[in-house]
């Protein structure tokens, strides 16, 4: 079964996340804005999804969610297995 926007990926953000991170005009509580397929300087396509990713993951920093805790090896395991099946809502 597909990894799910609405039932495995938005459950992980806290509403501490979405609030900092709405601030900088990432909406990452909003499917619509995270599966949307356009690229940008750093990624070919689906840029807000992989640039969120790479900021989870510390690829990018700063890390989020800034200032920890971290997200588990699972739950980038997840985010990731989300970006592979598609961004699948």
């Amino acid at each position: 079964m597909p990894v799910s926007f609405a039932t495995d990926i938005r459950p992980l953000f806290t509403a501490h996340d979405i609030s900092c991170m709405s601030r900088r005009r990432v909406k990452l509580d909003d499917y619509g804005y995270m599966s949307t397929p356009a690229g940008n300087d750093g990624f070919p396509d689906h840029a807000h999804a992989r640039d969120v990713f790479a900021h989870l993951t510390g690829d990018s920093p700063p890390r989020m969610p800034i200032g920890g805790p971290y997200w588990s090896d699972a739950h980038i395991d997840l985010f990731k297995q989300w970006m592979a099946d598609g961004f699948q809502p």
